[in-house]
């Protein structure tokens, strides 16, 4: 019965870091066990950012400034990786000075585009930052964050990708697919700015994979 037993416990040992591990590839950037399809064909060889813009959320959960954070991630994002070629923020600035703030999100970004001479635009929305309480070892609630990005063309004006992270850290015991979260950010409670820069990570990701880097 002894043998019976400790063979039982090793297939369920295996079973459990088999699901972790699958877990793990599925949440990479990237990487699926299904076609995510077809890459981007146009050429893109200058990327702008349109600074992303707040969504009111009924609930209230958007602290001050998360627009900003999100759109500072992203440009840290993109400055690490030498496939990205991308318009410097103090010129996105001034060129944001001669479009006007009215007319649709994709509209704005694709003139956006068109003044800086990209060939496609990255923006979007955050409607959810809510900041850590307590400590990255400690923490009393959780850290959450919800944005969406968009890329644009600004030749055909067609948006050829779109994502979303819409997350509230929870410890990896209660949820296994949140492996990639502690692979890459270590064994510890985020703050916001941190959760959505791997949100940002997660994101981009999937990006650089549709235009083929």
């Amino acid at each position: 019965m002894s043998d019976h037993r400790s063979t039982r416990v090793r297939v369920a040992v295996c079973c459990l870091w088999s699901v972790v591990a699958v877990s793990f590839v599925l949440a990479q950037p990237g990487c699926s066990l299904f076609s995510r399809g077809d890459t981007i064909g146009e050429p893109m060889n200058l990327i702008a950012v349109m600074p992303i813009e707040r969504d009111e959320p009924s609930s209230g959960a958007l602290l001050p400034g998360a627009e900003s954070v999100v759109t500072a991630q992203i440009y840290g994002v993109l400055s690490r990786s030498p496939e990205w070629h991308f318009v410097p923020d103090l010129t996105v600035v001034q060129a944001l000075k001669q479009i006007p703030r009215t007319g649709e999100l994709p509209a704005r970004a694709r003139d956006l585009g068109k003044a800086v001479n990209a060939d496609g635009v990255i923006y979007g929305t955050v409607s959810r930052y809510i900041e850590r309480e307590g400590s990255e070892y400690g923490a009393r609630s959780p850290a959450a964050v919800s944005f969406k990005l968009y890329f644009i063309s600004v030749s055909t004006g067609r948006i050829l990708w779109n994502g979303a992270f819409d997350e509230q850290q929870q410890p990896l015991t209660s949820n296994l697919f949140n492996w990639w979260q502690f692979w890459q950010g270590g064994p510890r409670w985020f703050t916001a700015k941190e959760f959505t820069r791997l949100g940002v990570e997660r994101l981009l990701g999937e990006l650089a994979k549709k235009l083929g880097y």
